[in-house]
């Protein structure tokens, strides 16, 4: 029985056509996945350690977050709640976009590498009835086998590109989740920090 050649770059050639938009794909999912790696792990912060910090005099280079809104929200204090609600609130609403960055790319990639590697086995099994069709008599299993199974390849890339892409989209969003719900924890404890009368005022209204 012929041994059959193994080797990743052999099996990526016996694919075909549609290994290529894949490998192409892998490729930019593995440089958003580092790239955000790399991003969460300079914005890494701790919620209470950056509350009971000092307020930085300065817009340091490698902020965190939960200061770059702390120092929106503090530097123009004189000019009452309401504006510098807005302004923290701009200041969070910038910072979820940037943490949100490449995760669209992530989850689309996740949904058509399947697809396209489906779409290259459905590929391969018409080869191979087409080799049944023009053969006839005289096709051997063999031949229609090979046809199936170099059209399966592409099925495994594109799980293989898919999966690593749908989990790390899943933990940064779990990420920016716990941002989001840090931000509104923040702009509360900012509003009973630097405006008490409003906030007893509104938690008298409440009752």
């Amino acid at each position: 029985m012929a041994m059959i050649d193994t080797s990743l770059w052999q099996l990526f050639l016996k694919g075909g056509f549609f290994m290529w938009p894949l490998l192409a794909l892998s490729l930019v999912s593995m440089a958003v996945i580092v790239e955000r790696i790399f991003f969460f792990f300079l914005k890494s912060y701790n919620f209470n350690t950056t509350l009971d910090s000092p307020i930085p005099q300065s817009y340091p280079s490698k902020v965190n977050p939960l200061t770059a809104v702390i120092i929106a929200y503090t530097s123009e204090l004189e000019k009452g709640e309401e504006h510098c609600l807005n302004v923290g609130s701009r200041e969070a609403s910038h910072q979820v976009v940037r943490h949100e960055r490449g995760l669209r790319i992530l989850a689309t990639i996740g949904m058509i590498s399947p697809l396209i590697g489906l779409l290259g086995t459905v590929w391969g099994m018409v080869k191979a009835f087409a080799v049944m069709a023009s053969e006839g008599a005289n096709v051997s299993t063999a031949d229609f086998a090979d046809g199936i199974w170099t059209g399966l390849l592409t099925t495994v890339a594109g799980l293989v590109v898919a999966i690593p892409a749908v989990a790390a989209s899943k933990v940064f969003e779990g990420r920016v989740e716990q941002l989001t719900h840090d931000l509104n924890t923040l702009a509360s404890h900012l509003k009973e920090r630097h405006f008490p009368a409003s906030s007893s005022k509104s938690s008298l209204d409440k009752e």
